[in-house]
């Protein structure tokens, strides 16, 4: 690229991030981002760690093994370690068994989301994509210094979630549907890559120009439960590593990838060139986005979360058994009545994404857990028969980011409605962090010793420190206690 060429390219928006990426340092984060960013991690690698035994997880180690040289093969290496013959030293979390970079960033970032409990409000889901790549990436190279993974994290958030804003923001991004975990995932794991490899701005550059050139998902899944949701965060994690690598070594990307009028971001995904995605890197270094991102309490999709605040809270006060229960109206937008309105699920994806069968597990239960959305709950007698009177009514000049109003009906005559409008988890209506920890340490104790759970949350809390890295890095690889079917 010539002196003419890299200074258009450093005009663009593209340009405008790699600028700011190549010189941002942990240390331009102010503290509590930084604490926050490994109070993420850990949350993530919980909710990764309990993802080991969905059928997703397994069915991805298995397509690894497939996609490794030698055709699957295993080869020992060490007492709680395997590789994938000829397959690479990227471990596949849990798993105690390694796999090239990319396919162990795909097989991660799958079971990371598997359990639909990993952070929202990012890309939507930007742990389960920047966190993946990024401990590839530090697996392929032997990295120690953990100071450069929340470098990368924290810059991956900040592209990601400015991208889904320049893009119109989440429900508009996901009435047109688009998955943005899978639409904008691939730039966030690219921009947290490629600034853990230390590249320039020039590389930065085509880094997200390549992400951007091969991205995508879709909302389809959401007719018949398909696993593909969960694809979508492992595929952006394995597109944004492989796009660093490739820049890493020279490979070009298009300057141009978010605003360019025929095949840019904005014009293809988005709502065009708008004032908002205009301004997608104004600001840049001001009110890092990883504050944003959020901490989920419930197993099941976002948009649910205000319903089950809502009923929770109901319970809470009112004291309402689901036996005296008339009858539930849910007032919503659209979207969220054709996203959310399946009544009767007969798949865990198919229930994750059911305000009916999600609220009925509220009122019956008082939680919400990912226990509620395995098979031994879903097409349970009870459940059904109070999904069955709950009713959701579309509204068609409601904004598409109002969130749903609950009106229950007893079959003594009182009634009860009410809404949240930030429900629990928002940064606005925040998580504390002694909850945040209590939920990493029950995921993660679902298939880590009591002394490995311990080991890995200090870790990772201390990541800034030296050698912790190393020593998250030597927990994630080495074998859970769960039942591998395969």
């Amino acid at each position: 690229m010539d002196a003419a060429g890299a200074a258009q390219a450093a005009a663009t928006l593209s340009g405008a991030f790699a600028r700011f990426g190549a010189a941002f340092s942990l240390g331009d984060a102010p503290e509590d981002d930084r604490r926050y960013a490994k109070l993420l991690a850990l949350d993530l690698f919980g909710c990764a760690l309990a993802g080991l035994d969905t059928e997703e997880a397994r069915l991805a180690r298995r397509a690894a093994r497939a996609l490794s040289p030698g055709g699957g093969a295993d080869a020992a290496i060490g007492k709680n370690r395997r590789v994938l013959r000829g397959g690479g030293n990227a471990s596949l979390w849990g798993a105690g068994e390694a796999a090239g970079p990319g396919v162990a960033a795909m097989v991660n970032g799958t079971a990371a989301h598997a359990l639909e409990l990993d952070d929202f409000h990012g890309v939507d889901h930007s742990g389960a994509v920047t966190l993946p790549a990024l401990l590839a990436a530090a697996d392929a190279g032997g990295e120690t210094d953990g100071r450069r993974v929340l470098e990368g994290m924290i810059f991956g958030y900040e592209v990601g979630r400015r991208l889904l804003d320049g893009a119109g923001g989440y429900r508009r991004h996901n009435a047109a549907g688009w998955h943005t975990t899978g639409t904008l995932g691939s730039y966030a794991a690219a921009a947290a890559v490629a600034k853990f490899l230390g590249l320039d701005e020039r590389r930065m550059l085509w880094a997200l120009g390549i992400a951007g050139s091969f991205t995508g998902g879709t909302w389809a899944f959401n007719l018949d439960g398909a696993m593909s949701k969960r694809y979508h965060a492992g595929a952006a994690a394995q597109t944004g590593l492989q796009a660093a690598f490739l820049a890493r070594e020279g490979f070009t990307g298009p300057a141009s990838v978010l605003e360019a009028g025929r095949g840019g971001y904005f014009n293809l995904y988005g709502e065009g060139m708008t004032p908002a995605a205009r301004a997608a890197a104004d600001g840049l270094g001001r009110d890092f986005r990883i504050g944003w991102a959020g901490v989920k309490v419930y197993a099941c999709c976002r948009g649910i979360h205000s319903a089950l605040d809502v009923a929770l809270d109901f319970r809470r006060e009112h004291g309402l058994r689901a036996e005296e229960i008339e009858s539930v109206h849910v007032l919503c937008t659209p979207v969220q009545k054709g996203q959310l309105g399946l009544a009767f699920p007969k798949t865990r994806m198919e229930a994750q994404f059911s305000l009916p069968y999600s609220t009925a597990v509220a009122f019956l239960h008082g939680e919400a857990g990912y226990e509620f959305f395995t098979e031994r709950w879903i097409g349970n007698p009870q459940i059904e028969a109070l999904a069955a009177r709950i009713a959701m009514e579309a509204d068609e000049g409601r904004s598409l980011e109002e969130e749903p109003v609950l009106t229950v009906r007893m079959r003594d005559g009182r009634a009860f409605t009410g809404q949240q409008p930030v429900p629990i988890g928002d940064p606005a209506n925040p998580v504390p962090e002694a909850d945040i920890r209590a939920k990493y340490r029950a995921l993660a104790g679902r298939h880590l010793a009591p002394g490995a759970v311990g080991r890995l949350e200090d870790a990772v809390l201390a990541l800034d420190r030296p050698g912790r890295l190393a020593e998250v890095r030597t927990i994630l690889a080495e074998r859970a206690h769960y039942l591998e079917t395969v």
